[in-house]
């Protein structure tokens, strides 16, 4: 019988082999191959750093809350990862502290956004500090801890619930027209033409000094943190669900292009390292598109939510109606009302 079928012949024929839990005949490693016991190595420094020769910082970001750098030590080398630790242990600590806080004015969107460079003359703790008001209900909801869905929103669940949410929410941000008219945060406009303007996002908190001659930016350190907004002036299109055919794809092209160019020109950041992308669903109805430096990642670069801009028109190029039809499918904190209109209609 063949030994599948005969488990005594199989069980007989290990036997006779040996213990197969026996180690191989393969030779030892070499003692230069053994990896070094923990034992044997001693910690890299006892109370101070001093003997470190540094060669290179390999990170810096989040402002220098995370560092990694590259050295010698006793002409090995040798790596250390920094994390900052926050300078008060507990909510109560920090809001105990808030009204102590120092504030400078460092950049203002011209509307709810403004930002701080924030120290606590206690701890001499810094903070970079940005202040939204008033808060729209939305942003309340969305700073608060949550749980998390997915949703796939379908043609049909868009015109009859998707819709109407969002025709209620562009209602409310009559600030964004004033905006493509260069009546606000026009210091923050790169370009602007018929069909949009391009401006640099409030988001962008490291910007340099915008009352500064614009050649000095080209270049500059911040630059790391790019980050521009292009932004329809056409009031129907509330987001990519309404972009049609050969203009809606040529409206893409056209926003890509000009938000490549702006970042070239004014901050020298070639088209090779940044990204041009929708959000759906977006923080607010008006469209717009996003450009960010490639290694800038937040919640907004997910595939649930970020669309290219390339992507987008290569789609309406093959349907015109590809946006009208397509199934989308996105992160809901649950309890926000666009989740609760959803739901209910379900």
């Amino acid at each position: 019988k063949p030994l599948r079928q005969d488990p005594s012949r199989l069980l007989a024929l290990i036997l006779t082999r040996g213990d197969c839990t026996q180690r191989s005949n393969m030779p030892e490693p070499s003692d230069a191959n053994k990896r070094q016991k923990p034992e044997d190595a001693a910690p890299a420094f006892s109370d101070t750093i001093s003997n470190f020769a540094v060669e290179e910082t390999l990170r810096f970001e989040a402002g220098g809350r995370l560092a990694v750098v590259l050295g010698k030590l006793d002409g090995r080398d040798c790596v250390l990862e920094l994390k900052q630790r926050a300078a008060l242990a507990d909510p109560r600590a920090l809001e105990d502290a808030l009204p102590k806080l120092k504030l400078t004015l460092t950049n203002h969107s011209g509307a709810e956004y403004s930002y701080y460079a924030a120290t606590d003359p206690t701890t001499g703790a810094t903070y970079d500090l940005e202040a939204v008001w008033p808060a729209p209900e939305r942003l309340v909801q969305r700073k608060r801890p949550a749980e998390i869905c997915v949703v796939e929103e379908t043609a049909e669940a868009y015109d009859r619930v998707v819709r109407p949410f969002a025709e209620a929410q562009a209602a409310k941000i009559g600030w964004i027209d004033a905006v493509c008219a260069l009546e606000k945060e026009r210091e923050r406009n790169l370009h602007a033409c018929d069909a949009f303007v391009v401006n640099v996002d409030t988001k962008w908190s490291t910007h340099g000094p915008f009352d500064a001659d614009r050649a000095t930016w080209r270049g500059a350190d911040w630059t790391r943190d790019l980050y521009l907004l292009a932004i329809s002036k056409d009031a129907s299109l509330k987001s990519m669900r309404d972009l049609r055919g050969p203009d809606g794809a040529g409206l893409c092209r056209a926003m890509r292009a000009a938000l490549l160019r702006c970042a070239a020109d004014v901050y020298g950041v070639p088209a090779t390292k940044l990204r041009v992308f929708f959000h759906y669903q977006p923080q607010f109805y008006r469209l717009h598109a996003h450009c960010t430096r490639a290694e800038h990642t937040n919640p907004g670069c997910e595939c649930d939510r970020a669309h290219l801009l390339t992507t987008v028109a290569a789609n309406l190029d093959l349907a015109p109606d590809y946006y009208a039809r397509a199934p989308l499918t996105y992160k809901l904190r649950l309890g926000e009302k666009l989740h609760g209109l959803l739901s209910a209609g379900a």
